[in-house]
């Protein structure tokens, strides 16, 4: 017998600790427990008796285990061969490695193999920390059990009536509280209280008979709960509303982790005036991997899948109604990737009615597969376009093959050289309620560019350059004459009209002739304002001369796909002049005015009519760090008057306010101002609106605003929307639509938040 404080060091890799059952504890996303390192069966009676030094004789004392070491220290420390006991008791600190366990009293038999720490029982390990009254644990049969527990790891707390470990790494606990809230009992803002909660660690957690509170109030129940301990795990998440076009709404998610690439999402909706909504989403992406993607499918049966005064016999919409939409992406290299997306639909509203976000986004999806190669000096291309929805028009790339060379010298010699060269079948889809006829060519297009830049009297850039493209098409635009028969009241009456046909094949030839000038001048100022600001002041007019002949097709002549059928013969001259006013912030400039302005003039017009169509001026301006302004605007010169601006300016004070107002005006169509703000007067409370406003025809066109609130552990967000009676895509008239949100998610998960779809 010993006593006395004393410091054992016991070689081995079993950690004294292990015999706390819920000591190794940590929680997974949301609610329940995680535990910690699995430690090996081997019998601490057996590592001390295998290394007591310093202050037991080591001889008298049989070596069974080698590896590792623990440490313990306590006020005393007795061995007694005979009955098999080791007892420490007295400020008892064990340490492995990261870990640290503190007990008033540890006691373990060498024979059965069982341990028990007793009094003031203190867990810390780098994950969190784990508390109690008693622990044991019997490392033969891998079993445990002990009294009330609580701990943490951050960012969970929990509390366990009592704990059982029924074998290496599973774990029961009893009348079991789990919640991300830093405060306790009553004060808790969210837990899930659950009678039996049975954890394998770093792999799964199920429960029974669980319910999820919200304050003292019991909010939701489920007889069996599972949730993956693995990454962000499985959970539920709700966002009740009321929609006057839908009426009262429930949106529920539950989200899972299948495995550390694939995670799932099933939506279960219910909307008192549409019916029921169902949904599976997957969502893969390894980690470190080049490949991500998602599959969305969503299916309603639309109780009122028309409005009162629309016409049903002409509508496209039928009450069964679905999304389904894939996406995948690939990068197997910082120089290629690949690109998919592909949207199947049931009608051309379902997005605008249910997927509101995104339909204002893109209002007619695209199909499209794309691979895209950048290698030292040029770009190539595969690009294939699909209509899936025969309710739009849509060209169809099936495929088309492009590859460019981006401006590089020749040798030595000063020359520049770039080209361009793409083939493809292309076909322009109409939709099955349009009256015109599709139209398909396959169609063969080279670019070639010769430049030679050079400088004259030290500051003049003069670029010269010349340039030749070809454009084949396998069918061209003709026309014939058709006799037509009507049959009157008066016989049979012929008409001679001209119907367009599909024409041979042909070429449009483009020569091209140009030249670019421009020089840049500047000015310092030193010592400006009262900050002592040094200013500069960068001008730089610059003109392009542009002559292309055409030797081939005219436009007429070709069916109008994209952009490179609109090409022809043209003569300008584009002139611009930009400013950069800028400020220096450390050892660095910074833009305070970039100001570009620019026209084109036309060399060759007919009488009557102007050469300068209009004046482009686009401007950013940064006065201050935190303010900006945004300007982009046309000036007709013919009608002496805008025909556009774009104005936007943002003003912030990080993490604080934010507000912004922008005004786009249309000429004879639209003055719509925007006004958005953002205030969080301190880090509980975030208050934000909107509002859109038409000066043209006096109309709001739609207004909103919500009320965030932080508690310790649980955000809750509310919100309303209002839109005016407007117009829909299918040319029905809508009534004032009225929305209403709340929003709530856990912030030690902010992912699980929902939004409105």
């Amino acid at each position: 017998m010993t006593s006395g404080w004393w410091q054992v060091t016991f070689r081995s890799t079993l950690c004294a600790c292990a015999f706390a059952v819920a000591a190794a504890a940590q929680t997974p996303g949301g609610a329940g427990l995680e535990f910690g390192d699995d430690y090996s069966t081997e019998a601490l009676v057996r590592a001390a008796a295998g290394a007591v030094t310093a202050h037991v004789d080591v001889a008298e004392v049989p070596l069974l285990i080698q590896p590792g070491e623990i440490d313990v220290k306590a006020d005393k420390l007795i061995y007694d061969r005979d009955t098999g006991w080791i007892e420490a008791s007295g400020n008892v600190i064990i340490l492995n490695g990261p870990d640290t366990l503190t007990a008033d009293y540890v006691e373990v038999n060498m024979e059965t193999e069982e341990a028990v720490a007793v009094g003031n029982v203190v867990l810390l390990r780098p994950s969190g920390a784990t508390r109690g009254d008693q622990m044991s644990y019997n490392f033969r049969t891998d079993e445990g059990h002990s009294g009330a527990l609580r701990g943490e790891t951050k960012p969970f707390y929990w509390v366990a009536g009592s704990t059982k470990q029924v074998s290496t790494n599973h774990f029961v606990l009893h009348d079991a509280e789990v919640t991300t809230c830093r405060f306790e009992g009553k004060h808790r803002h969210f837990h899930v209280r659950a009678k039996e909660l049975t954890i394998a660690p770093y792999e799964w957690m199920k429960a029974r008979h669980a319910v999820w509170y919200f304050g003292r109030v019991p909010s939701f129940y489920t007889p069996y709960w599972f949730r993956s301990l693995k990454e962000s795990g499985c959970g539920w998440s709700f966002q009740p509303g009321y929609d006057s076009r839908l009426g009262v709404y429930l949106l529920s998610n539950y989200s899972c982790t299948m495995w550390p690439w694939l995670k799932t999402e099933t939506h279960l909706d219910y909307y008192t005036m549409r019916g029921l909504g169902l949904g599976q989403d997957f969502r893969w992406h390894q980690p470190d991997s080049p490949w991500s993607g998602d599959l969305e499918v969503y299916f309603i049966d639309d109780k009122r899948p028309w409005e009162p005064e629309e016409d049903r016999t002409l509508s496209l919409v039928d009450p069964e109604r679905h999304r389904i939409r894939l996406r995948h992406q690939y990068y197997p290299s910082r120089k290629s990737y690949a690109l998919l997306q592909a949207y199947h639909l049931s009608d051309p509203d379902v997005r605008e009615d249910f997927f509101e976000r995104e339909y204002k986004r893109a209002r007619e999806p695209e199909n499209y597969f794309i691979y895209t190669r950048r290698g030292e000096g040029y770009l190539v291309n595969l690009n294939v376009r699909k209509r899936l929805n025969r309710f739009y028009s849509t060209l169809e790339r099936l495929p088309e093959l492009s590859a460019d060379i981006f401006r590089q010298e020749i040798g030595d010699s000063r020359l520049y050289y770039e080209g361009h060269a793409a083939a493809g079948n292309l076909q322009l889809s109409f939709s099955d309620q349009s009256s015109h006829d599709d139209l398909s060519a396959l169609r063969g297009d080279t670019y070639h560019r010769l430049s030679r830049p050079f400088r004259l009297f030290g500051f003049l850039n003069m670029i010269p350059r010349t340039g030749a493209r070809a454009t084949w098409y396998s069918e061209t635009r003709d026309f014939e004459q058709v006799v037509v028969e009507t049959v009157t009241t008066n016989g049979i009456v012929q008409d001679v009209v001209e119907e367009e046909i599909a024409g041979p094949s042909g070429t449009r030839t483009l020569y091209e002739f140009g030249h670019e000038v421009s020089f840049k001048a500047f000015r310092i100022w030193d010592n400006v304002g009262r900050g002592d600001h040094t200013i500069r002041h960068i001008v730089e007019p610059y003109a392009d001369y542009t002559y292309v002949i055409n030797s081939g097709l005219e436009r007429d002549d070709l069916y109008q796909f994209d952009r490179v059928d609109r090409l022809g013969e043209a003569h300008y001259a584009v002139l611009g002049l930009r400013n950069l006013l800028q400020t220096k912030q450390g050892d660095r400039a910074r833009d305070v005015v970039d100001l570009d302005i620019r026209t084109v003039y036309e060399l060759d017009v007919d009488d009557g009519e102007d050469p300068i169509e209009d004046i482009r001026l686009d401007a950013e301006i940064t006065p201050f760090s935190r303010v900006r302004i945004d300007l982009d605007a046309r000036y007709n010169v013919p009608d002496d008057e805008f025909s556009r601006v774009d104005t936007r300016l943002w003003l912030w004070r990080k993490k604080v306010w934010s507000m912004s107002a922008e005004n786009r005006f249309r000429k004879d169509s639209s003055n719509r101002w925007t006004l958005r703000g953002d205030w969080r007067p301190n880090p509980s409370w975030r208050f934000g609106g909107y509002g859109r406003y038409d000066t043209e025809d006096s109309d709001l066109e739609s207004a909103g605003g919500y009320v965030q609130h932080d508690f310790d552990c649980l955000t809750l967000r509310t919100g309303c929307d209002f839109r005016p009676a407007y117009t829909r895509s299918d040319g029905s008239e809508q009534e004032d639509e009225y929305r209403i949100m709340i929003e709530f998610w856990l912030k030690a998960f902010p992912s699980t938040r929902m939004r409105f779809r």
